[in-house]
């Protein structure tokens, strides 16, 4: 009984599809790949896993939305998970239920400044706009630069490799997502 309900509430909790939740695994699974921190200089805390996290919905979801509306609905339905993450994440680490709604509002606040620039520097196809937008967000303006370190040619490529995929490819199935460290 106890594991039915909680499967019950589970899904509940947990917005969208199999599709969405299938991308938003994938996500979070590159979100977290150790390397992506050792190879970019990203800081490995909540704030950094944060920023790296929201800039791979964001390529994905940007993609997803020139793919019609099936496209539009996935896309949102993988936002809608990453904040019910965000959400439960907030319990978990042991913020009190009065300040989850105003922490989960400063989250969404920052994803939607992050877009914004993301994606504004990617459909100008500006490098250094994209830097600068990494440098103030990832980065926290700490002095890395993302052009001298290669992470603004790998989220490129990244682009590249999503706008490449078909968009029936691409709603059916969940892109692998590679941010290697080009040579120098």
């Amino acid at each position: 009984m106890i594991t039915r309900l909680s499967k019950i509430v589970e899904k509940w909790a947990r917005p969208g599809g199999e599709q969405a939740h299938h991308l938003y695994t994938e996500i979070t699974r590159a979100a977290r790949k150790p390397e992506f921190y050792l190879r970019y200089d990203i800081n490995d805390t909540l704030d950094g896993r944060f920023d790296t996290l929201t800039l791979i919905v964001v390529l994905v979801v940007r993609r997803l939305r020139k793919a019609g509306k099936q496209g539009e609905d996935l896309a949102q339905e993988v936002i809608d998970l990453m904040f019910a993450d965000m959400d439960l994440s907030l319990h978990e680490i042991g913020v009190s239920e009065n300040k989850v709604g105003k922490k989960v509002k400063t989250i969404a606040t920052a994803f939607i400044g992050r877009m914004k620039a993301y994606s504004t520097a990617l459909d100008h196809d500006d490098d250094i706009e994209l830097a600068e937008a990494i440098s103030r967000n990832l980065y926290r303006e700490n002095g890395t630069d993302p052009l001298d370190n290669g992470l603004v040619t790998a989220i490129k490529a990244q682009v590249k490799r999503l706008d490449a995929l078909d968009d029936d490819e691409l709603l059916r199935s969940s892109p692998t997502f590679e941010f290697n460290q080009p040579d120098r």
